[in-house]
């Protein structure tokens, strides 16, 4: 029996095929101790448990990286272009739970202007300065926007806080990567603690994820079998499940 995980997002289809399924842990009460006394379920590889949260940070940056490039490719499709945009301030503000309340106060202020159908996606970043600004995606927004922006400065008014600045893109996919690259770097920053490393807006486009014993889809049996459409295959031992097969497909 194959156990499937399948993802969908945009034109992208992932497909990750495992030789066994993963186990269903019974949740513990905290405190609670198991049958055979065990405190510590996980299995002692040696190693310190400085370096255990080391290695365990890394693997959660990786999947939140991984995580996220799906989430902004899944509104890189269609043709809606989004606008690219940055957000910067004139004065040195580094405290970053400032900065996502004047974000916040600038979305409000583009939905009080334009209504609430646009969708975006932001993250933050430091400055050498120390200063927080923000790199953000939007679709949805009026097309003549990016081009009356230099006459009207109607965005950098709303903003008010600083300096924007505007770029028209092409929707392609390498899109994703420029923002994971930021979101990344945020991921791991100490500065972010108990921050959020991204935010987007509620109506976003959001992967498709179905898994199980051979799970039925009828785009995906469609696809299975064409190797015209197959970009990516790889095989790789996993820790728990067995074997695992990976395989990406494009859908156009």
């Amino acid at each position: 029996m194959i156990y499937r995980k399948i993802i969908r997002y945009g034109n992208n289809l992932e497909v990750y095929e495992y030789e066994r399924e993963p186990i269903r842990h019974r949740r513990i009460n905290r405190g609670s101790k198991s049958d055979d006394g065990d405190k510590d379920l996980e299995p002692d590889r040696g190693d310190s448990l400085s370096e255990r949260k080391l290695g365990q940070r890394q693997n959660n940056s990786r999947r939140t990286m991984v995580a996220f490039r799906r989430l902004v490719a899944s509104n890189l499709h269609g043709s809606e272009l989004p606008i690219l945009l940055t957000l910067t301030y004139k004065e040195n503000i580094t405290d970053l739970s400032i900065g996502y309340q004047d974000y916040r106060a600038f979305i409000q202020a583009l939905r009080y202007k334009y209504g609430k159908n646009f969708r975006y996606i932001s993250v933050p970043e430091f400055q050498k300065r120390g200063a927080v600004h923000f790199h953000a995606l939007f679709w949805g927004l009026p097309s003549e926007l990016y081009l009356e922006e230099r006459k009207t400065r109607e965005i950098a008014l709303m903003w008010g806080k600083g300096f924007i600045y505007m770029k028209e893109t092409d929707g392609h996919e390498k899109l994703s990567t420029y923002l994971a690259k930021y979101m990344s770097k945020a991921f791991i920053d100490e500065r972010l603690k108990n921050q959020k490393s991204y935010v987007s807006s509620r109506n976003i486009d959001r992967p498709m994820v179905v898994r199980g014993i051979s799970p039925k889809w009828p785009i995906v049996e469609d696809f299975l079998e064409d190797k015209e459409y197959e970009v990516v295959q790889r095989e790789y031992e996993t820790q728990w499940l067995g074997n695992c097969v990976h395989r990406l497909y494009k859908l156009v």
